[in-house]
């Protein structure tokens, strides 16, 4: 209850900032007599904003391993449960992953703050699973829906491949709490047989080259993706636990200011090594 309590007042006293330095601004632009007051302009500005910075995620990295640590709860729905869910693009989705060779399986919901809609699906001869989604918020429209394909992969290594469009915000966030085993590509905009497509090709690579083996799926249940997807929320965990504060700020605002396309965590790592040696 603290750390929210924090989080939430880091983010008001940032608030305040921000309507201060506008104000601020405002007034000595009024009277600014030349270029070379920018320095006095700016420099106290850029001061204050690195504090409200470093407040934010001093509160929100508890915040966020508390987050990792809940249990999810992923509950069997139908579609017809969700009034604000894009049909015509679900079904759209459903058609091309079964044309891929995908196989559906169940519709379901995960219990957080913000509503959501999942169909899954597993190809029965690339051992990968595919989700459909869709999340809903109680304020402001639903975010459009899109998929993801992920392949578990021997030992305590994973891939998935998205079309998602991800803020740059978010994917801020998700790359502070990366792990070096838990690899990720996206791909916004493509159709899902092309999806298919660079997950296996970018897969059968990494798994080729470091000698290792794609997870046989011998159980295709709900317990066993939610299992599947408990262990990725762990890795997750760890990685964050481990994040000196400063560094993860920093990668943070590099990775918001010029996003990647792909994480490859420790692979290319591996690689090296396996040439040198």
């Amino acid at each position: 209850m603290k750390k929210n309590i924090s989080f939430v007042l880091a983010f008001i006293f940032g608030a305040f900032l921000f309507e201060m330095t506008r104000h601020y601004l405002t007034a000595i632009f009024k009277g600014l007599a030349g270029p070379e007051s920018l320095i006095l302009i700016f420099l106290p500005v850029v001061v204050l904003w690195i504090i409200v910075i470093m407040s934010l995620l001093l509160s929100a990295k508890p915040v966020f391993l508390q987050e990792q640590s809940k249990e999810q709860q992923f509950i069997p729905v139908d579609a017809d449960e969700f009034p604000q869910l894009d049909i015509n693009s679900l079904q759209e989705y459903t058609d091309a992953l079964e044309s891929a060779g995908f196989v559906q399986l169940i519709d379901f919901t995960i219990v957080s703050e913000s509503r959501c809609f999942v169909r899954l699906f597993v190809h029965p001869q690339h051992y990968c699973w595919a989700e459909v989604g869709q999340i809903f918020f109680k304020s402001k429209k639903p975010m459009p829906i899109a998929a993801s394909i992920t392949s578990a992969i021997e030992p305590n290594w994973s891939l998935s491949t998205t079309d998602r469009e991800v803020s740059r915000f978010l994917y801020g966030i998700m790359y502070i709490w990366r792990h070096p085993r838990t690899l990720w590509i996206s791909k916004p905009g493509v159709t899902p047989s092309k999806l298919l497509q660079t997950h296996l090709q970018r897969r059968g690579q990494i798994v080729s080259t470091i000698n290792i083996e794609v997870m046989e799926l011998t159980d295709t249940s709900l317990n066993a993706y939610s299992a599947f997807q408990r262990e990725e929320r762990i890795k997750r965990k760890q990685a964050l636990q481990r994040k000196n504060t400063i560094v993860g700020l920093i990668e943070a605002l590099l990775f918001a200011v010029n996003p990647k396309q792909e994480w490859m965590g420790e692979y290319g790592d591996v690689v090296a090594t396996k040439i040198r040696s």
